[in-house]
């Protein structure tokens, strides 16, 4: 990743200012009449496609052009990445997806078709994304602690659950395993559904997936979350402690959703994306209904401010994948 130069930040940062309050104070017309396309990389029915669904609802509220979800799942998020790449740069399509597109897989994958830094431009970010551990309800461990010592020398208990290999899970769950000394075997599945259906069937010990997966299950006392990966508690789960209050401070991972655009995108365009995001992510409804599925919605972010975030989150796992060996094609 290239270096942030502070001085070239600052004359982005005021262009772009200059531009989103001229945005904000102007009608909400696009570049034609044609549906502005909404991509989302994960399959119809799922919490990041129910996010933006409720997203979109509002959208609809704030430009003047029909807004369609168009559900692009695949290749671990790289075909939605990719349809964005060879979208026009009109301002009528944007993709809403995770750190694993635009951190994880320029890191894991050698042939991969794009590069985050050149085919796509920022607009901000969406929402804040928190990873927990959960186990079968009925399982006799009822803490971490508890787990990790159940997990000594039986296989079926020390089976870890995830949701692809190549992704946030993955590594965090290697970075679980490392940190925690236990003898966890890495399963993967083919998405949240399936492992969730195989940690309720007692196939798995435990597994690790976005809050979003576990949270009815839990709610219905058919999981329990044994910690989850934010700095502080979350709302949806007040009594379930973080990963740091159980001595492994550096699993906190700071994730979430950014919406993004093509590369070459004029700057109105991205402005005025930027202040119609942030108009509907400060409504109470809109935050409500995103919290319910598991997320933390953002107030919003300046295109900047997605790119630092990128570039960090980058620094961080570069060792960790580094360390896993993990590669693919």
């Amino acid at each position: 990743m290239s270096d942030f130069s502070p001085s070239v930040n600052r004359r982005q940062a005021m262009a772009f200012g200059a531009a989103a309050l001229a945005a904000a104070h102007a009608p909400q017309t696009w570049a034609s009449n044609a549906p502005v396309r909404f991509i989302v990389p994960f399959p119809a029915g799922g919490a990041a496609d129910v996010m933006a669904r409720v997203i979109v609802d509002g959208l609809k509220d704030e430009i003047s052009q029909p807004v369609i979800v168009e559900n692009r799942p695949g290749a671990s998020t790289r075909v939605a990445a990719e349809a964005l790449k060879n979208a026009a740069p009109d301002g009528n399509t944007v993709l809403m997806t995770l750190m694993d597109t635009m951190v994880l897989a320029p890191l894991v994958y050698s042939n991969l078709r794009y590069n985050p830094e050149k085919d796509f431009a920022p607009i901000t970010s969406v929402a804040e994304l928190t990873y927990g551990i959960a186990v079968n309800a009925n399982a006799p461990f009822k803490t971490l602690a508890d787990y990790l010592k159940a997990a000594k020398g039986d296989r079926q208990v020390s089976a870890l659950g995830v949701s692809g290999l190549g992704s946030v899970l993955h590594f965090l769950a290697y970075d679980f395993t490392r940190q925690s000394g236990a003898d966890l075997s890495i399963i993967p599945f083919q998405g949240g559904p399936v492992m969730v259906t195989n940690l309720m069937g007692n196939q798995i010990g435990s597994a690790i997936d976005g809050i979003g997966v576990f949270l009815e299950h839990h709610r219905s006392r058919k999981l329990r979350i044994l910690a989850v990966s934010s700095k502080q508690r979350v709302g949806q789960l007040p009594d379930v402690p973080t990963f740091t209050e159980l001595g492994y401070p550096s699993l906190v991972v700071d994730s979430g959703y950014s919406l993004y655009a093509p590369a070459h995108t004029p700057g109105q365009h991205i402005a005025r994306w930027n202040a119609a995001m942030r108009k509907v992510l400060a409504r109470p409804e809109v935050r409500q209904k995103i919290q319910t599925i598991g997320y933390q919605p953002s107030a919003g972010t300046t295109p900047e401010e997605v790119t630092q975030m990128r570039q960090r989150l980058s620094a961080h796992w570069a060792p960790i994948v580094k360390a896993t060996g993990y590669q693919s094609d």
